[in-house]
């Protein structure tokens, strides 16, 4: 059976085309396997990840993606290739983490802060993952607070607590209703009393700013002369106490002379014993005693 020239063509075309991708695939596994290492991650659960979901270092920057999952025991092996270009210290964590709320899966790499550190992980090391949070387990978590009760049990108690709740608080309106709206109107008094004399108290206030501005630019001259005048009264003070502490003037002499000082109180002394010689006989002041 011959072929027509048409088909040969398309037997060519479709050959090529096939030797073609061959050659594309075993040239990108061959640059892929010169560039890059793999790691092993271990998990629990995987969320739905999936193989060729990228690696991302922070969420964002794609630094390899996941070649093989396998199950190895009880654990998850995930196999990841990293780009060589990107090297990962030993204490770095992987964890499954998913774009915005429904998008896909990937693994998210923390890089912890490190200063001059020399061991990085190689092709072949083995690491353990961290275990993305999933809404059945949350929901297993829940229903082991619920004691073996039965998720319609718990709502059928809430919405009866919550109708008693609400039955017993209209009860406490009604039983209370005079004094709930005498309380009302007593609070409703009191807060447009308070408002009218906030602003009567706000307008006094702002009248007396006023006056008080007016008052101060009206006498402005007298209290800048009262300043002066203030300023010498002090001076003049400054002096006369100066002039006492150095013993000057009388009071200065009585204050800081010593002789003075006993000269007065002899003299007090002598009038004293004058007075009460006078008091106990008189005549003496009109008579002198003979010698």
């Amino acid at each position: 059976m011959k072929l027509s020239n048409e088909a040969r063509v398309g037997l060519m075309v479709t050959v090529s085309f096939t030797v073609f991708l061959l050659l594309v695939g075993v040239l990108a596994k061959i640059n892929v396997a010169q560039s890059g290492y793999r790691l092993k991650v271990y998990f629990g659960f995987l969320n739905d990840l999936r193989i060729s979901a990228p690696v991302k270092i922070a969420g964002g920057i794609r630094i390899g993606q996941v070649e093989e999952i396998s199950q190895s025991a009880e654990k998850t092996e995930v196999t990841v290739w990293i780009d060589r270009k990107f090297k990962l210290i030993r204490p770095t964590k992987f964890a499954i983490f998913t774009t915005g709320i429904i998008g896909e899966k990937y693994i998210n790499v923390f890089v912890p802060p490190s200063i001059d550190v020399d061991d990085f992980l190689g092709d072949g090391d083995k690491v353990y993952g961290i275990d993305p949070p999933s809404f059945d387990q949350m929901m297993l978590t829940f229903q082991g607070f619920m004691q073996d009760q039965s998720g319609g049990e718990i709502l059928a108690q809430i919405f009866q607590n919550s109708n008693k709740f609400v039955a017993n608080l209209n009860r406490l309106v009604d039983e209370n209703r005079y004094d709930v709206k005498q309380s009302v109107s007593t609070a409703r008094v009191m807060i447009e009393t308070m408002s009218t004399d906030t602003k009567i108290l706000i307008e006094q206030l702002n009248l007396l700013t006023r006056n008080l501005a007016q008052i101060s630019e009206r006498n402005k001259e007298e209290v800048s002369i009262t300043m002066r005048n203030l300023s010498e009264v002090s001076a003049e003070l400054n002096k006369v106490i100066f002039r006492i502490e150095s013993g000057r003037g009388t009071l200065g002499k009585l204050l800081t002379d010593e002789e003075v000082y006993n000269n007065l109180r002899d003299a007090s002394i002598y009038a004293r014993d004058l007075f009460y010689s006078l008091k106990q006989d008189p005549s003496k002041l009109f008579y002198r005693t003979k010698q």
